[in-house]
């Protein structure tokens, strides 16, 4: 059962950003929000005297990053926050402190054994065992009115109907609108076997199917929620970014067919997490955390 919204910290301005959007949705979830520190054992063991010690504190300095974290998180008022200060490897004990979590919140990039957190091992680990929805929040996110609301990347795959569910709750939890995107390319063949000819009409036609299917049954769950369907040509990567522009939160699938199939792994996911202009949240689906 999920319990509470979990943000990671390491005392940069990126993970305050983090603990601001996981404060306010711990807030809409009526959850309460975990700040999680998590120092290596390196960091751990260097000892911080404190004024009015009489010996060094060795857990002192993540004590601090969490202290500066909860006073933030406590402008909200109608939060209940706890902290947590974790010692270990920093992918497998931030995963092991959000097993229980509805959603795991993280700042784009950070300080410390967070710096490669969108770049390298640690966030290709987390994306793959996260049981969890992955939200990452830049270090400024727009939060001026006028947005369009939330964004989905839909492409029929298991991933794209569990990060629609999730697109739809988030919605109807900020009573605003929803926009679904289906994004296609004209397909890679090589010039000797191109067709003569590309129907782009018949191509449009099966991707509003796609979405009309992919979305009918979360319409009659979520009925408050207003619909835009949308299918556009482009790289999926690119139509996304360009989505994200004017959207309070862009959400994908973790794992896809055709432009999607690689979005936590490979270039389409490196180019959203790095070039959204708004928070993005990575959906796995209920299948896949299963196995």
């Amino acid at each position: 059962m999920s319990t509470c919204i979990v943000v990671g910290v390491d005392g940069s301005a990126q993970a305050l950003c983090a603990v601001d959007w996981a404060a306010a949705e711990a807030g809409r979830r009526r959850l309460p929000l975990r700040i999680v520190h998590i120092a290596v054992r390196w960091e751990y063991n260097v000892a911080i005297r404190e004024p009015g010690l009489e010996a060094p504190r060795p857990e002192a300095a993540g004590l601090e990053v969490l202290r500066i974290a909860e006073d933030r998180a406590r402008t909200f008022a109608s939060v209940d926050v706890g902290c947590r200060l974790g010692i270990g490897p920093i992918s497998a004990t931030l995963l092991q402190e959000a097993a229980d979590a509805a959603l795991l919140v993280l700042g784009s990039h950070g300080t410390g054994g967070f710096t490669r957190l969108l770049l390298g091992s640690v966030s290709r680990q987390i994306a793959e065992h996260a049981a969890c929805p992955v939200v990452v929040v830049p270090e400024k996110p727009d939060v001026r009115t006028g947005r369009f609301g939330i964004v989905v990347g839909v492409d029929g795959s298991e991933a794209s109907v569990d990060a629609v569910g999730f697109a739809f709750e988030e919605a109807s939890l900020r009573s605003v609108g929803l926009r679904a995107v289906h994004a296609w390319a004209h397909p890679a063949y090589p010039r000797e076997v191109r067709p003569g000819r590309y129907d782009t009409t018949a191509v449009e036609r099966e991707g509003a199917r796609l979405l009309s299917e992919s979305l009918a049954g979360w319409k009659a769950k979520y009925p408050d929620v207003s619909v835009a369907e949308e299918v556009i040509e482009g790289v999926p990567a690119s139509v996304l970014v360009d989505a994200s522009s004017d959207a309070e939160l862009l959400v994908v699938g973790a794992r896809g067919r055709g432009g999607f199939a690689k979005l936590r792994l490979g270039s389409v996911s490196h180019a959203v997490l790095h070039h959204a202009e708004g928070p993005v949240a990575v959906v796995r689906s209920l299948h896949a955390k299963r196995r």
